[in-house]
């Protein structure tokens, strides 16, 4: 048996390295260029070395660029010929059978692309100890990156060898590679957005967490300083490389030469990617059309069509090659792919899958959840939810957050109150796409999570108004378990180094140990006492509350709010000296301005919550009043509400020593009639 008989042919390898060596040169200077180069530059040449886990955090994503590109590159170019009519026949000519051919460029391109990513990991693994070095990493991290970075170059190559393969067309094969690397995270935040769209119930941040991204290579490698691969995903991408490359050797046995110059080199493939190619029109052109005209079936149907239409129109254009397309069959089969499309789409919105009445029996039921901070649990944000929907939120200092409570609670009667609330829901169903509904007074995002006795899990989200649902609302609210997790009191139990107290220009830290632990005991109860009036309540908070773990800890910081009803804690602050110290007083005012306001039918949609504009109007009228008065100052500040431009409300614009200015609602009922007198 000769040399040429053999896989790895001599010959073949060399004539690509000698032609397409260039590809290894750029990989490697690149990588080296990304991480080794870059643990010694720094803006501060001073600064001390920083400690990291991850050599991705090295560059930011400037190894990306490489990894993303140089691997699909190579399986361009070291495959060109099978896209070139010449090219091929030349290649196929010679004496060495097909697996023999396609095992010989596989190794020259596995060789361009793995000795750069060696190479540079033993270049960082030997200027470790050498000064200068900005970056504290063990030899552990090391091994992780050069692991990572072989195992994706090598799933992008073999996966970029397999496209061509299928494909004919070296530019049509390169915009293939990256469609169907993103594919997968495009195709999840489709669905969601359709599934959203047309189902009463589906949680729209369904599929928008940053977990979607993992289903995208091409994503993932993005956002890989954030979210690194788990040993599963690893396996999972070497697993895919050998399948990728199992395919290709059988593939590349049965393509035609005269395939070269085609779209897609197997007929078969043509019916799926037609199918897909419509599929993702129809999602884009359909969610796009739902969101900016919402409630119009008639104008959301025809965008579906149009949708699949302009995709059938360009995957039969990609295909033939030209943009005359037209012939006899080509009504019969758009209608085809049309219908049975539409009915994938269809069918999971329909009625027909029970998804929108669904209400698991209480007995079925082992936790429940019900509130606003599903989403928060869920996803593994950083914890830092406010006490209430209008607190400013704090972000975290340190990645390492405490473990996550369970959030579901057991008790039969609070899990009979929700599923009677749930149940009050799908049967009024009020319109949830309506944007009124969401800005009404007293109005909530509320999400429903049901813990089943067999392990499975069922969620629902629905947008509940203010006003019809009263007393399921207060059976839930009003509950333990619901206050539990709203306001999310597990976050009371952590080490607190100090208590910070902020209203506008004052402010007040708690350091005392003692202090804290009572501090925190009180506003515990308070929240638990909160009736169902409190919860709903606009009454603006007196002060803002943040809570600061110890440092080294977890290093985040809690917002709570001060609310009036908090009466007990308000002893206890007063007692202690530091009630007058953050609450506003009318001596920090230097003056109120007031209307009465009726401006929200005389604005366009987009000022209504403008409130400045609120009272620009009544001043270009003359309806402003300018108060000074400290008694009269000090209502306002007891009575003050949370603007929601309501008409027949009074508007009031506090500014404060300093500069700060506020704004404030008030109710008929809270206005004095020394208020009022001020009044044109």
């Amino acid at each position: 048996m000769t040399r040429s008989r053999y896989f790895f042919n001599r010959s073949v390898i060399r004539q690509n390295v000698r032609q397409h060596g260039w590809i290894g040169i750029i990989y490697t200077l690149g990588l080296l260029f990304s991480l080794p180069l870059q643990l010694f530059m720094s803006n501060y040449p001073d600064a001390e070395p920083q400690k990291i886990d991850s050599l991705f955090r090295v560059g930011g994503n400037m190894q990306m660029l490489f990894i993303l590109s140089l691997p699909v590159a190579a399986g361009l170019f070291l495959f060109r010929y099978l896209q070139s009519k010449m090219a091929s026949d030349l290649w196929h000519s010679l004496p060495l059978r097909r697996e023999h051919l396609l095992a010989a460029h596989l190794a020259s391109g596995l060789g361009l692309l793995m000795l750069p990513v060696w190479v540079t990991a033993a270049v960082t693994a030997l200027v470790t100890p050498l000064q200068g070095n900005m970056y504290i990493y063990q030899g552990a991290d090391i091994w992780n990156w050069c692991l990572i970075v072989s195992i994706v170059t090598l799933f992008l190559f073999i996966f970029s060898v397999f496209v061509g393969i299928c494909t004919g067309q070296t530019v049509l094969q390169g915009i293939i590679i990256y469609i169907l690397l993103i594919l997968p995270a495009a195709l999840i935040q489709f669905i969601n957005h359709h599934l959203s769209n047309y189902l009463y119930g589906y949680p729209e941040w369904f599929g928008l967490s940053s977990d979607s991204l993992i289903w995208s290579p091409f994503m993932h490698l993005i956002v890989l300083e954030q979210e690194p691969f788990s040993t599963g995903e690893l396996w999972v991408y070497g697993g895919l490389s050998i399948l990728f490359t199992v395919f290709s050797f059988v593939l590349y046995r049965k393509r035609s030469v005269e395939k070269a110059g085609q779209a897609i080199a197997f007929t078969y493939f043509n019916p799926l990617f037609k199918a897909g190619v419509m599929l993702c029109a129809m999602l884009l052109s359909g969610t796009y059309f739902a969101a900016i005209k919402p409630n119009q079936p008639g104008l959301v149907i025809c965008s579906h069509i149009a949708g699949a239409l302009l995709g059938y129109i360009a995957a039969e254009m990609v295909i033939r090659k030209t943009w005359q397309i037209m012939t006899r069959k080509v009504p019969l089969e758009f209608a085809v792919y049309g219908i049975l499309l539409g009915l994938l789409l269809y069918i999971p919105v329909s009625g027909f899958t029970g998804y929108e009445n669904r209400v698991p029996p209480g007995e079925r039921i082992a936790g429940v959840y019900a509130g606003s901070n599903y989403e928060v649990y869920a996803n593994s944000y950083p914890q830092v939810n406010s006490f209430s929907s209008n607190a400013d939120l704090s972000s975290a200092e340190q990645a390492a957050p405490p473990a996550q409570p369970d959030i579901y609670t057991a008790d039969k009667q609070y899990a009979e109150a929700v599923r009677r609330l749930h149940q009050a829901l799908i049967t009024v169903r009020p319109e949830s796409s309506d944007p009124a509904l969401r800005y009404a007074d007293g109005a909530r995002r509320f999400t429903f999570a049901y813990q089943l006795d067999n392990g499975r899990k069922l969620v629902r989200e629905y947008w509940i108004p203010g006003e019809g649902f009263e007393p399921e609302m207060k059976a839930v609210m009003e509950s333990r378990g619901f206050k539990q997790n709203e306001f999310m009191l597990y976050r009371l139990d952590e080490e607190t180094e100090s208590i910070w107290l902020s209203s506008f220009n004052k402010n007040v830290s708690i350091y005392d140990p003692q202090e804290i632990k009572e501090f925190s005991d009180l506003l515990r109860q308070e929240i638990l006492n909160m009736g169902y009036e409190d919860q709903m309540g606009d009454q603006k908070s007196i002060a803002a509350i943040q809570m600061n773990s110890k440092p080294g800890k977890y290093g985040f910081n809690y917002a709570y709010n001060w609310k009036p009803s908090f009466h007990e804690l308000e002893r206890w602050l007063v007692q202690k000296g530091y009630a007058d110290r953050v609450r506003p007083a009318a001596q920090d005012v230097i003056s109120a301005e007031l209307i009465q306001d009726d401006y929200a039918g005389k604005l366009p949609a987009s000022s209504r919550f403008n409130v400045e504009q609120h009272m620009q109007l009544a001043r270009n009228e003359n309806r402003a009043a300018i108060v000074k008065d400290a008694e009269l100052i000090s209502a306002i500040l007891s009575r003050q509400r949370s603007f929601t431009a309501r008409n027949g409300d009074y508007l009031v614009k506090l500014t404060y020593k300093g500069g700060a200015t506020d704004y404030a609602a008030l109710h008929e009922e809270d206005i004095t009639p020394g208020l009022k007198a001020l009044l044109p």
